[in-house]
């Protein structure tokens, strides 16, 4: 069974028909895609990320996978998602101990404001553990 776009929904586990069935999760949707058609956002097993139309995927009954840290385009930044929305892993005091944050991206994926979830990591794995635990919680 393929899916429609408004059946799609974030950390949805999918199999993607077009790329030879291979399995992954959602990460987010967009209603401007290629030609003017929706598109989903997938990370898929094995650690690529790709566009693809709701049509080329297929619902599975799997849980989705806890985040990981993903490589962001920016040297020094990982980047994260849950929920549909991205969150990014950085050090704003350019390198120094103690100053790892974890915040809301802002390029049209999140909502406004600052977006800060957690600050004054003393690494990135400890921000981005933190933010999860702060995420879950709420």
């Amino acid at each position: 069974m393929t899916m429609t776009f408004e059946q799609v929904a974030p950390d949805t586990r999918v199999t993607c028909h077009s790329r030879g069935g291979i399995k992954g999760t959602v990460l987010s949707k967009s209603e401007k895609g290629f030609d003017d058609r929706p598109v989903v956002f997938i990370l898929f097993d094995g650690g690529a990320c790709a566009w693809n139309w709701a049509e080329q995927l297929s619902p599975l009954d799997e849980p989705a996978p806890a985040p990981t840290l993903l490589r962001s385009g920016t040297r020094g930044v990982s980047e994260f998602w849950k929920g549909g929305l991205r969150y990014r892993v950085f050090n704003p005091a350019a390198g120094a101990r103690g100053y790892w944050q974890v915040s809301l991206a802002h390029d049209g994926t999140s909502p406004a404001g600052d977006g800060v979830v957690v600050s004054r990591c003393g690494t990135r794995k400890a921000a981005f553990e933190a933010a999860l635990a702060k995420l879950a919680a709420s």
